[in-house]
């Protein structure tokens, strides 16, 4: 008890480095705790599904010559076909996707009608037993043996139906569209993580299961199996490939593609990007080396800062070890101290992780916080701070251990352990800085790319669009209203246009092909293929090279190509294609004009094949896009122009309008989210090695106090004496920022692999964070050195 007396008078006398230390490791402690929870819980994905080691999921191989590609989506007769050609698959459990436009619920609360809702899983039976829901109302063994019936999760149960037990929900009719489906289940939603994500249930469509069409692969259909053993694989493959070769013979050999298809286990399926994941294990791999640096760091700057108050306590100790206390009680003292620390260090990173949580909710796992992981968690920070106690106390004892009784007494030669010709605490805050300079770098050049990004000229206006989703019901296919929109926007001065059609920059295309009869052959290449109506290029201003623009007459025989299907095609000019016939789902159409190439992806990825075809079908234009007036003045009225007229033709529906630009930034996020990730790791990393700094600078200033004082009396200036004390350690950083550098280029150029279109590195961009990095060592280093150098000479040379 006497021990811990001493123990918190002594943090209490030195509450200034307590409170740097306590800063420092909660930091790195936080980032640990988050990171680890993070890599846990992407990890912990169909670990405890039972016979996980018999289920697979189908995907669909594209070849043709070396090019591979491979899909998670399957034909549509291949569900039906598995269940009853392949005695090998003891379940199979499709997922199709079905899309409604609303939901109608009648009950004694009235009528009411829910839109825009997530797709509904047409399924078989089989897919109740391969995935172990619990069932809270129904029986897994009865259900679907009626077309219109629907199994509804506990959630969507909940939400359909808030007042209602999951038993009084059975036998609840939901009216989708205009057709009525009877509730004949509810199931708990699962617990555990699980790739099977799904919360509503039907039976696939009658359609669906009598469909030949044995060509077309969309996302929106996809396969689960579980096989009888290991074994059934290869033969799996065999069968499915053999059938889809004999059905597709023709059209395989015409365009020199083979297909086949795969099985993805369910073990390692969260991972798998090629067919499915949304992880990516280097990601993971990632942040757990940025958690374990800002650890490492943590722990030198608690080294460093420890080692720094070694002067201030050398009688204390001296005294300790002339009164026969043993180096293993000094030893044991050291670790006490660090693990009490690290203890409180513990609890005030707790508040540190909410605010992470609270500011930066989008870089977690939308379901982390309702994954139960209190346990792992709890050993983790055991060992953790564990380990933090040995590694960090360690050298501040071993170094007071190792120096004579009378030279601590004199406080002489304290902290002389070498590491190679450096003094360790010297090579330690060149390891921070290194670490320091390298997110700098990454946080700076980061950032210029994503600016390049954004300031492009991606060959169309897009600074004064501003777009919305249209609304559309099914029961009125001759909607007319967003030509009626269009119109009456044109009396507004703050309006220079509008369209109709897909946004130009977006994930939203149809994919096709074409062909075309040349000298050589036939040449077919993919197209991405865009709608729109006539004054689409106009509104976005493209630069049309050859042709005239589109009109909707030309709608079933002329399009508009890019520079890119040109090159694809073997057209030499833009002037020679005009005219040129092609044929698309064996009809002839005709160039009638070419765009100069635009970007209609993000810049990760080449200019793709690009057509766009005249439409007035308004399953084909679910966008409009206005341009305001270039003068920015008088958006606000054009805005609210806007919004009254969409009123008044869609009363009943929200005005949620969204910038180009803005639209721009969402197809950026990921970007913006690792961005922002290294921008917070940069300043921690920056912060510590600061802090570690400061502990030097305050043990050196220490050391050299009756220098400082016969320097002053002599007649040296207060900034040579801040430049004599400065001048040592900028050298340190100087030489990590040598050393980062580098290590920051490759980092950098590994990163910008992933665009097509990048930024060039040049030098200066390296200098902007050096020059930085050693203001701010300065600045750091400035108040401890200002300090010393107007101390009184006469307090530094008395005698103690």
């Amino acid at each position: 008890m006497k021990r811990m007396n001493l123990l918190f008078r002594r943090l209490w006398q030195n509450r200034l480095f307590t409170f740097l230390n306590i800063v420092g490791l909660a930091i790195g402690i936080s980032a640990c705790w988050i990171v680890f929870r993070i890599v846990n819980f992407e990890y912990s994905f169909d670990k405890d599904h039972p016979d996980q080691e018999k289920i697979f999921k189908v995907y669909s191989t594209m070849e043709k010559g070396e090019e591979s590609n491979s899909f998670d989506g399957v034909n549509i007769p291949i569900a039906n076909y598995v269940k009853e050609n392949i005695a090998s698959a003891e379940l199979v459990a499709p997922e199709y996707k079905y899309y409604y436009e609303k939901i109608t619920v009648a009950d004694a609360d009235g009528k009411r009608e829910f839109s825009n809702q997530p797709a509904i899983t047409g399924t078989f039976k089989d897919y109740f037993s391969m995935v172990p829901y619990t069932w809270l109302a129904g029986n897994k063994e009865t259900v679907f043996k009626q077309p219109n019936e629907i199994v509804l999760s506990n959630s969507r149960a909940r939400f359909y139906f808030p007042n209602l037990k999951p038993q009084e929900v059975l036998g609840k009719v939901l009216q989708i569209d205009t057709v009525n489906f009877t509730v004949t289940g509810v199931i708990q939603d699962l617990e555990k993580t699980s790739s099977f994500r799904e919360k509503e249930f039907v039976p696939v469509k009658e359609e669906d299961l009598k469909s030949d069409n044995w060509d077309m692969v969309t996302s929106n259909h996809k396969l689960y199996v579980k096989l009888t053993n290991e074994q059934a694989k290869q033969n799996f493959i065999d069968i499915l490939t053999k059938k889809s070769n004999e059905v597709n013979a023709e059209n395989l050999a015409k365009y020199n593609v083979r297909k086949s298809f795969g099985l993805a286990p369910l073990q390692s399926l969260h991972f798998n990007k090629m067919i499915h994941g949304s992880v990516d294990k280097r990601t993971l791999y990632g942040i757990i080396g940025i958690g374990s640096f800002l650890l490492v760091l943590a722990s030198i700057n608690y080294i460093n800062l420890t080692t720094a108050q070694v002067p201030f306590r050398a009688k204390e100790i001296g005294i300790r070890k002339t009164l026969g206390e043993q180096p293993r009680n000094v030893l044991f003292s050291f670790i006490t101290e660090t693990f009490l620390i690290s203890c409180i260090s513990l609890l005030f990173s707790w508040p540190l992780i909410k605010l992470f949580e609270k500011y930066f909710s989008t870089y977690i796992p939308a379901d982390l916080n309702n994954f139960s992981d209190t346990l792992p968690v709890a050993i983790f920070l055991f060992f953790l701070i564990l380990l933090l106690t040995l590694v960090s106390s360690f050298y501040p004892a071993y170094l007071i251990n190792k120096v004579q009784i009378s030279e601590v007494i004199k406080m002489k030669n304290v902290g002389k352990l070498k590491f190679g010709s450096i003094p360790l605490r010297k090579a330690l805050i060149i390891f921070q800085f290194v670490i320091a300079q390298i997110f700098v770098i990454s946080t700076v050049l980061m950032g210029f790319q994503i600016q390049f990004m954004l300031n492009k000229d991606l060959g169309f206006q897009h600074n004064s669009i501003v777009s919305l989703d249209l609304p559309h019901a099914k029961d009125k296919p001759d909607d007319n209203r967003p030509n009626l929109l269009k119109e009456s926007l044109q009396k507004y001065k703050e309006i220079e246009g509008s369209a109709l059609g897909h946004l130009p920059m977006s994930g939203e295309y149809y994919g096709s092909s074409i062909s075309m009869q040349t000298d050589t052959g036939e040449v077919r290449c993919p197209i991405a293929l865009k709608y729109a109506d006539q004054d689409y290029l106009d509104t976005y201003n493209f630069k049309l090279l050859a042709g005239r623009n589109m009109q909707l007459s030309d709608s079933t025989s002329g399009f508009i190509v890019n520079e890119k299907l040109l090159e694809e095609l073997g057209i030499k000019t833009p002037e020679a294609a005009i005219g040129q016939s092609v044929i698309m789902n064996e009809k002839q159409i005709a160039i009638i004009g070419v765009l100069q190439n635009f970007n209609s992806s993000t810049l990760h990825s080449q200019t793709d094949a690009l057509a766009i075809f005249p439409s007035k079908d308004r399953d084909q234009l679910k966008h409009i896009s206005i341009k305001l007036s270039h003068n920015t003045g008088e958006w606000r009225k054009g805005l609210e122009a806007l919004e009254k007229e969409w009123k008044n033709f869609y009363p009943n529906d929200e005005f949620d309008y969204t910038f180009f630009d803005d639209n721009m930034k969402e197809l950026y996020e990921s970007d913006y989210r690792f961005s922002s990730i290294i921008n917070l790791s940069s300043g921690i990393t920056v912060l510590l090695s600061c802090l570690g700094l400061i502990g030097l600078v305050t043990i050196s200033i220490s050391q050299r106090t009756k220098e400082i004082g016969i320097r002053k009396v002599l007649g040296s200036s207060v900034s040579r004496i801040i430049r004599l004390l400065s001048t040592e350690y900028l050298v340190l950083v100087f030489i990590s920022i040598i050393i980062a550098s580098p290590v920051a280029w490759w980092a950098i150029n590994k990163w910008l692999e992933n665009f097509a279109y990048k930024m060039e590195l040049t030098w200066w961009m390296f200098s902007i964070p050096a020059i930085a990095t050693l203001i701010i060592a300065f600045l750091t280093m400035f108040y401890h050195s200002f300090k010393a150098a107007i101390a009184n000479p006469v307090d530094c040379l008395r005698d103690e």
